[in-house]
């Protein structure tokens, strides 16, 4: 057990406290030269202005394991903390990945808090733990919050624990690029359109126009996770493809959008094509594309280009219409939860308060990510401290909040993004559907045959 395994490193951070307790507390505070009062304090103890000084309140250390670094750390939360809770020391453990974890752990860097995306990770290093607990001693109200969101924390622990609180959201809109709009002479999208609509009008938007050629649409990989479909059954770990109605429907928006011809980015690989279109990767702009759907494009890949004078702007992201309800993808990308091995659990839940607080997520919000808080004065700070937010004010901002996440299912581990990359790359190849969802049933299949047998 990793309790176990890490009884020596607390042995060792005990005498390291015991050691800190009895060394010399003595305060280093040079005397105040302008006071030439010599009297004995002893003599007048009503005398204030002859009281000796008194020592700092020791700060409690918290440590918080993340996988982002010392900048982002510094603006994104230390510096919060040391002006909100000043009694806090909140240092930084960097780690990225199981591996990383355990090297951490073996150097006896043991985390109060963590943030991350994978339950299952946690889940192997023994790390959650309930927080309703905690939630409860501080009087944290989730009611201000998105309720599906915290349902669906709730959902992915086997009795209904609350093994994290979610303090930051993706902003999810779809952006689209008014000048191609205008090269085509095609009107500008609106709210609260399908993605079979969203579809058809990238064809519109697909072509050459004066010498200059024009994709009309990025398909990304999220759709699928407006609704609440996996591809291995998290229970039996079997997996789900086959006959799964929800992928199928994806994919053949997919294989719609990718199939449109011309809309393609040129690169020297099909490869390299599928892992642009699933998920950006080796772009430099992505305002090439008339209508981009995706996460984070307000806050991150608008900016690139509005020094350029880039006439963008939004409207709600595609909604798969029908029987669904309207959501926006689920994506728990950076929850946080005090671990089952911190040895301050209270302070550590003090500093995940405060950063589910009105305060700083009115702070967060004004930077371009969204929120799980159900408050409207909050929403109106979207984008306040961004390079450009005069810009960004002119912008449709309620696209970005006016639909809910939808509900995360519990998700089998084997359940890795592979998957879905080489069926755009197939797609991209000119494999039918039928053998894509098939190849990818048999790929899983196998993923899964191999980590059970690893176990």
């Amino acid at each position: 057990m990793m309790k176990k395994k890490l009884l020596g490193f607390f042995l060792i951070i005990v005498v390291a406290l015991l050691v800190v307790g009895c060394s010399d507390n003595t305060n280093n505070t040079e005397p105040n030269e302008a006071n030439n009062d010599t009297t004995n304090a002893g003599e007048n103890e009503n005398d204030n202005n002859n009281e000796e000084p008194n020592e700092p309140e020791e700060k409690i250390e918290i440590s918080m394991m993340m996988h982002w670094g010392d900048e982002l750390f510094e603006e994104k939360f230390n510096q919060h903390v040391k002006e909100a809770l000043p009694h806090i020391d909140l240092k930084l453990i960097q780690a990225s990945g199981t591996e990383e974890m355990q090297t951490a752990f073996a150097n006896g860097q043991i985390p109060d808090i963590a943030m991350g995306s994978s339950f299952s990770r946690y889940e192997e290093l023994e790390l959650l733990m309930d927080q309703t607990p905690l939630v409860e001693t501080y009087g944290l109200d989730l009611s201000l919050y998105d309720p599906g969101v915290i349902d669906s924390i709730k959902a992915v622990a086997p009795n209904g624990e609350l093994y994290a609180l979610p303090v930051i959201k993706q902003a999810y809109a779809m952006s689209y690029n008014k000048d191609i709009f205008d090269a085509f002479g095609v009107p500008y999208p609106t709210d609260n359109m399908t993605w079979d609509e969203v579809i058809e009008l990238g064809r519109k938007l697909t072509g050459e126009v004066d010498g200059t050629k024009y994709h009309g649409i990025f398909p990304g990989s999220l759709g699928l996770q407006q609704v609440g479909s996996t591809l291995i059954d998290p229970e039996t770990n079997e997996t789900t493809i086959l006959d799964n109605k929800e992928l199928r429907t994806f994919l053949e928006r997919i294989e719609a959008i990718l199939n449109i011809p011309g809309n393609l980015p040129d690169f020297d690989t099909t490869e390299e094509q599928a892992a642009y279109m699933h998920n950006a990767a080796g772009s430099d702009t992505l305002f090439d594309f008339a209508l981009f759907p995706f996460r984070d494009s307000a806050s991150g890949n608008a900016w690139r280009e509005a020094e350029a004078g880039l006439n963008f702007d939004f409207v709600t992201y595609p909604v798969w219409g029908g029987e669904y309800p309207d959501y926006t993808p689920h994506e728990l990308l950076n929850f946080m939860f005090v671990t089952s091995e911190s040895e301050n659990p209270e302070a550590a839940f003090e500093v995940i308060a405060y950063f589910m607080s009105e305060e700083y997520q009115r702070w967060s919000v004004s930077t371009g990510t969204s929120t799980y808080m159900l408050n409207e004065d909050v929403y109106q700070e979207f984008g306040k401290q961004l390079e450009h937010a005069d810009i960004l004010a002119e912008k449709n901002l309620d696209a970005l909040f006016a639909y809910s996440s939808a509900p995360i299912p519990k998700k089998s581990p084997y359940q890795g993004s592979s998957l879905m990359m080489n069926a755009f790359q197939r797609i991209i190849e000119g494999e039918d559907l039928n053998t894509v969802i098939r190849l990818m049933d048999e790929e899983a299949e196998t993923i899964i045959a191999e980590a059970l047998g690893r176990e």
